[in-house]
């Protein structure tokens, strides 16, 4: 009943697999595959490529304008992604969902659209502020009117109680000489 498996895990000696009669083709495949590698990576020289990490593509890697096309797959069947009319050659092209794109763009009119938001609200604050102060000017120029009509009805009411009150002094003076005069 009790069967012992045991399990091992491969030498980690340096000489293993150095040994066996492969170990010649898997070197000449080695360099061939780094070979290949050499040259795949020189011949893919791409020029500066276009900021398309966000949003809408505007330009493929290659320079050519993106398309939107269709996913076939099982796992994305029906989906739409942009994807460039030179896909085919082998070179490296943008590719990118596009309900992704549309969620970016989306997200960024939220963004614009609030900057905008509080733009105009800064302007209405500055237009209240200039009808405010106009109102106060207003204000300002209607007190000084007021002042200065004030002052003259002072003045001309000092002129007139001036001239009373110096006559009413001058009665007051007479008839108090008059009275030391008659009790002497």
């Amino acid at each position: 009943m009790g069967v012992d498996y045991s399990y091992s895990q491969p030498s980690q000696d340096d000489s293993y697999g150095h040994d066996s009669g492969d170990s010649g083709c898997s070197e000449i495949e080695a360099a061939i595959q780094m070979d290949q590698a050499e040259i795949d990576a020189a011949r893919r020289q791409y020029p500066p490529q276009p900021e398309v990490e966000f949003g809408f593509p505007k330009e493929c890697y290659c320079g050519g304008e993106p398309l939107v096309a269709t996913s076939y797959t099982t796992n994305d069947p029906g989906r739409r992604f942009y994807t460039c009319e030179n896909r085919d050659d082998g070179d490296c092209h943008v590719w990118k969902w596009w309900d992704v794109a549309v969620m970016e763009e989306m997200r960024d009119m939220g963004t614009q659209y609030r900057l905008l938001s509080e733009k105009v609200d800064s302007l209405s604050c500055v237009t209240e502020y200039e009808t405010c102060l106009n109102q106060v000017k207003d204000l300002h120029y209607e007190t000084e009117q007021k002042v200065l009509r004030l002052e003259k009805i002072v003045f001309e009411l000092g002129k007139k109680n001036g001239f009373e009150f110096i006559v009413g002094v001058m009665v007051f003076v007479v008839v108090i000489i008059g009275m030391v005069l008659m009790f002497k």
